[in-house]
This record gives C-alpha cells, sequence and structure tokens, in this order.
C-alpha cells in the first residue's frame, strides 16, 4: 500500500528480542531510482543525542494500528554500528561501512560482490591518491566521497518546474510500503493553485539540481492545473493511479 512517508514519522522501532529501539526520524532516499535505503532511528533515549542508519533490509512491515517498525536487529548490534555525523552528507564511503558491518548487501553492487556478514568492501584510505594508479581505481576512491542519498527532510519544500515554470514545492513522499520505492511527490501548489495539492511521479523527473533544491519534470502547468483531483482525506486508490498516469500520457509502473 502507498503511505505518506511523514505518516512513518515517530513510529515505535523494536528490535527482534522486543526491545524498544527508538523512533524514526527520517528516511534517505537514493537518487538514482527514487528508493528509500534507509530510515534514520532516533535512539537518543538510551544513546544521548544518536541517531543511526537502519537499512530496509532489515526492516519489517509497519504495524499501522500499533505505530510500530519491527527491525531484525538487536541493541548491541546497533549500539556499535558505525557513528556516521548526519549532520553531513552521507558518503559512500559511509554506506559501505555500514554494509560491511551488518552484512547487508551493498544495493549499488552486483551480487558477486556484495559483502558477507562481518567482512567490510575493501575500500582505500581516506586521502589515498596515488598519481599511478589505474584510471578505474581513481574513479572508485572519488565515488567513495560522493554522496547519492538524500534525507526526505531535506528534499521537503524542493521547488517543482514544470517545462514552463515554477508549479510548487514538495510537501511529502508516497511510499511503497512493500517495497519502499518512491511512487509519488506530493506537491503544494502554493500560491499558483491555492489549496491544491498534485502528485507527481518521480518517474516524470527530468533532472535535479540537488545544490538548488529544485526539481525539473516533463509536464506543463496546464496538464498539472486540469490533473485528476487528489483527495488528502482518503487512501490512493489504483483507479486514481491509472487515471492519473492516463492524464499525464505515461504508462503505470505495476
Amino acid at each position: 500500500m502507498l503511505r505518506k512517508a511523514s505518516s512513518l514519522f515517530g513510529f515505535s522501532l523494536y528490535t527482534k528480542d522486543n526491545e524498544e529501539l527508538g523512533s524514526i526520524h527520517d528516511f534517505y532516499f537514493d537518487r538514482e531510482d527514487w528508493k528509500v535505503r534507509y530510515l534514520v532511528a532516533d535512539i537518543g533515549a538510551w544513546l544521548f543525542g544518536r541517531r543511526v542508519l537502519i537499512a530496509t533490509p532489515a526492516l519489517g512491515a509497519p504495524l499501522w494500528e500499533n505505530e510500530v517498525l519491527p527491525v531484525d536487529l538487536t541493541k548491541a548490534q546497533v549500539k556499535e554500528s558505525p557513528d556516521i555525523d548526519l549532520a553531513q552528507p552521507v558518503t559512500r564511503r559511509h554506506e559501505t561501512e555500514l554494509t560491511g558491518y551488518y552484512g547487508w548487501p551493498g544495493y549499488w553492487m552486483t551480487p558477486m560482490v556484495a559483502p558477507t556478514a562481518g567482512v567490510a568492501p575493501a575500500v582505500a584510505p581516506r586521502g589515498a591518491r596515488d598519481p599511478g594508479l589505474p584510471e578505474e581505481v581513481v574513479e572508485g576512491l572519488q565515488n567513495a566521497e560522493e554522496s547519492y542519498i538524500h534525507s526526505m527532510r531535506d528534499t521537503q519544500g524542493y521547488s517543482i518546474e514544470a517545462t514552463d515554470g515554477d508549479i510548487g514545492h514538495i510537501d511529502d513522499f508516497f511510499v511503497d510500503d512493500q517495497d519502499w520505492v518512491i511512487r509519488y511527490l506530493l506537491i503544494d501548489t502554493g500560491n499558483w493553485l491555492p489549496g491544491k495539492k498534485v502528485l507527481i511521479s518521480p518517474g516524470w523527473v527530468n533532472s535535479v539540481d540537488w545544490h538548488d533544491g529544485r526539481i525539473y519534470v516533463e509536464v506543463p502547468k496546464a496538464r498539472v492545473e486540469n490533473s485528476p483531483e487528489y483527495d488528502p482525506g482518503g487512501p490512493l486508490e489504483r483507479t486514481y493511479e491509472r487515471d492519473l498516469h492516463r492524464h499525464y500520457g505515461y504508462p503505470t509502473y505495476w
């Protein structure tokens, strides 16, 4: 089912030993395919001021009525996990350290080179830039310092640019709670269409300026204005999704 990401903020996290771990503070998604890769767990109640990343393979099914999300980890595992400063960009190096510690598969790697539990993939030391290294090795070192995932909280508020002008900003994300794929951006049209919110699929995004916080979509403003009415009070029905895709002239994802 598709749910607003913000509706999960504050959900309690419980370990596989049925101990309360903390609560959901945020999500990080992959900018290549708009898939949630990690949640940010606020565990400050027992580890003062600390927030940690937990990858989606470790997540169970949300218990919506109880506002609980099970996690296939122990408190001890989380306590000893790599301490990543989430006030800074999360780089591929950080992700590699994390997946190596937990034994999670690196989603950016082929199955042949995914790490096994307790074995971190080889990453050259920070600052290693030997001019004699092969070009592909140098490229790998540079990639390790790049950030490929983004915070949902930080992305909320990004401007959305149609082919002929601004249409509003990101208010929320609709996520599939089965595979953690972001299916829609919920756009607040602000002063342009007062009181109206519309849905845009990440598949219709042409480009993103992550530095300036602007997302460019391949649709004109008139088509957005005349799009099927989104009802914020009810669930997203498949019939509505079908009408939405038909209106914009894009194939459905299912």
